[in-house]
């Protein structure tokens, strides 16, 4: 019918998003590109006004039915907006963003933006990212070409790009896989008021450090992984839980392993365990944390674990009762799950850019936001040769990342380059001032300063809050 306004299905990972949101669990990460200089806004929101034409399932607003909730087409128009805000907030059901699940931000050099998880998942949001960020270049005169990368909005869609990934790969004849459900060690700390967000970041040479795990007989995330076990394990704020095991959840991309050209989510998650009191040596760890990643991201067992989802969706209870009893239901699961992680670490790779627009990128990050009342996120990419590694965090203690990055540099060699979005204190201003950005909007009262004093070998480049 003419005018008629499309819905769409949430896909089978989408749907436990919305059931589970809180202000302490906002579903919200960020994805960041940071220019080479200062953003014009006007030629932002031109190129968001172009851009959005190409992504149909993200110009969508949450809808509840009756028994689930789905996505309808958002036809209101799309604001770009200063940051004056803490980041990673709540997104699902904020009028005044004109009901869009997610949010373009822009403040001096950096292009954000935040992403309810039900759109997508952090593959999908990249896609959308590199297309902003490549119709503003164009905008504002760079010679820029998509050399096959970037999704143009004069293309044409492809039908797989609307599709449910784990519907398409569902087998009923594969085995599921079973959860951990066990308890593990949690995060400690002192809640921030409110919520709000810490995120600290850290920055190394990419090369370098995949030139060490590789001599190590490990991956970058294998690596990683380890470290901020250890950083859990040894820190002063995380003491007397030595009984429960620390088991770090990692994040899978599914199209690796069953090709979709999907935009909506296609993730899984795996989970590592190291053992809370240990006499292992650190290499043993990571020996450890290998071999398990490696028996977990297998077709096979990623199989069941799509299996597993998708037959609770088929199953007749879970199509015929009312939405406010499956969201309890969600919501119980969940935090079960959520018992049985200590924290997340999410690796999307190397992102790849056209060579013509690598030269005006300076970084990217990308920034999980915490799960729980307690907790501490990790977020890695890289681009022309620099990783970005950044934590967010809802407490006030900062020694597990302080540490997480001491053992870095201290087993690699590497220079750690580390600034923040405000929650720490320094006496030093950048001269350029080259990436800063708010945790709070101006009117707000300003969050306790913490300590963070590290190693020599770290370029100490801590940024404080900037107040608009």
């Amino acid at each position: 019918m003419i005018g008629m306004k499309r819905l769409y299905g949430l896909d089978n990972t989408a749907k436990l998003y919305p059931a589970v949101t809180k202000n302490a669990n906002t579903c919200v990460f960020r994805l960041s590109a940071i220019l080479t200089e200062n953003v014009d806004h006007h030629a932002l929101q031109q190129a968001a006004e172009i851009t959005i034409k190409r992504f149909h399932t993200m110009a969508v607003k949450l809808k509840q039915g009756f028994f689930w909730v789905y996505l309808y087409e958002n036809s209101n128009p799309l604001v770009v907006q200063k940051e004056s805000n803490y980041p990673c907030g709540p997104i699902m059901g904020i009028k005044e963003n004109n009901e869009y699940l997610f949010k373009i931000m822009y403040l001096d050099r950096r292009i954000t933006l935040e992403c309810f998880h039900t759109l997508t998942d952090g593959m999908g949001a990249m896609e959308f990212l590199k297309s902003l960020v490549y119709q503003y270049l164009l905008l504002i005169g760079k010679d820029v070409q998509d050399e096959g990368i970037i999704l143009l909005p004069e293309s044409v869609p492809d039908q797989q790009e609307e599709e449910d990934g784990c519907l398409r790969y569902y087998q009923k004849h594969v085995k599921k896989s079973k959860f951990e459900t066990r308890k593990a060690r949690a995060i400690k700390g002192t809640v921030l008021a409110n919520p709000r967000t810490n995120v600290i970041h850290g920055v190394i040479s990419s090369l370098p450090l995949k030139n060490y795990v590789h001599h190590q007989g490990t991956t970058i995330t294998g690596y990683l992984t380890t470290v901020f076990a250890q950083a859990i394990s040894s820190s002063a704020s995380q003491q007397g839980q030595s009984h429960h095991p620390i088991r770090i959840g990692i994040p899978v991309n599914l199209r690796g392993l069953f090709p979709s050209k999907t935009l909506r989510n296609f993730v899984s998650q795996i989970s590592v365990s190291l053992p809370a009191a240990s006499e292992q040596t650190f290499d043993e760890q990571m020996n450890s944390v290998t071999t398990q990643m490696k028996s977990s991201i297998t077709k096979e067992n990623l199989s069941g674990r799509i299996n597993t989802f998708v037959g609770y969706e088929k199953m007749l209870a879970g199509r015929i009762l009312p939405w406010f009893i499956k969201k309890a239901a969600i919501d119980f699961v969940s935090k079960r799950s959520n018992r049985a992680t200590t924290a997340l670490l999410s690796n999307l790779g190397n992102i790849k850019l056209p060579q013509s627009m690598a030269q005006y990128i300076d970084m990217i990050e990308v920034v999980p936001s915490p799960k729980k009342a307690a907790s501490i996120t990790c977020g890695i990419c890289s681009v022309g040769g620099k990783l970005n590694i950044s934590f967010a965090s809802n407490i006030v203690e900062s020694d597990v990342i302080e540490l997480f990055f001491h053992l870095i540099s201290e087993q690699t060699g590497l220079d750690v380059e580390i600034y923040s979005n405000g929650w720490i204190e320094t006496d030093t201003l950048p001269a350029d001032g080259r990436i800063r950005y708010p945790a709070y909007a101006a009117a707000e009262t300003k969050p306790p300063q913490i300590s963070f004093k590290p190693p020599s070998r770290l370029l100490h480049e801590l940024i404080p809050i900037r107040w608009i």
